[in-house]
C-alpha cells in the first residue's frame, strides 16, 4: 500500500429487497436483529458481523439499471446465519407468521447446535442455530 493511503473499509453485504418495509420487519421483528434506519437504506451490526438492506428500486436508480429488482432472489451462494437463543421457540414463533422453513429444526452434532433454514421475504436462505444444551 502506497505511503498515506488509508486500509479499505469493508461494509458488508447489501440485501437487495423487493418490498424494503417487510424485509426491513422480518429482519427487525420477527428475528430480532437490531436493524437501524429507513427507506431506501437500513443496517445491521451485531458484532463481529454486519450486513445492510437496500430498496431495490432505490439501488437500481443507484447503479444505473432503471430495471428494478423481481420475484424472488435467485438462488445464490449468500448465506445469512444468526445465532438465537432458542432455535425451536423461534421457529414457533414464525411458523405461525407464514415464514417459510426449508425443513424442521434438526440437531447437527458436528457444529454442536439446533440448526433450521429458511427463507427470508425476497427467498434468501437464512440459518438460525442456538447452541445444543
Amino acid at each position: 500500500m502506497a505511503a498515506g493511503a488509508t486500509t479499505p473499509t469493508f461494509y458488508g453485504p447489501i440485501l437487495l429487497a423487493r418490498d424494503f418495509a417487510l424485509t426491513v420487519s422480518f429482519y427487525r421483528t420477527s428475528l430480532k436483529l437490531p436493524v437501524d434506519g429507513g427507506a431506501p437504506f437500513a443496517k445491521c451490526v451485531s458484532t463481529p458481523s454486519s450486513f445492510a438492506i437496500a430498496d431495490g428500486r432505490w439501488w437500481s436508480k443507484v447503479n444505473g439499471s432503471e430495471n428494478p429488482i423481481q420475484g424472488e432472489s435467485a438462488v445464490s451462494d449468500l448465506v445469512l446465519m444468526i445465532q438465537v437463543d432458542d432455535v425451536e421457540e423461534l421457529f414457533r414463533e414464525l411458523m405461525v407468521t407464514g415464514t417459510r422453513f426449508l425443513a424442521p429444526p434438526t440437531r447437527s452434532e458436528a457444529m454442536g447446535v439446533r440448526i433450521v433454514f429458511l427463507r427470508d421475504p425476497d427467498g434468501r436462505t437464512v440459518v438460525l442455530t442456538s447452541k445444543l444444551a
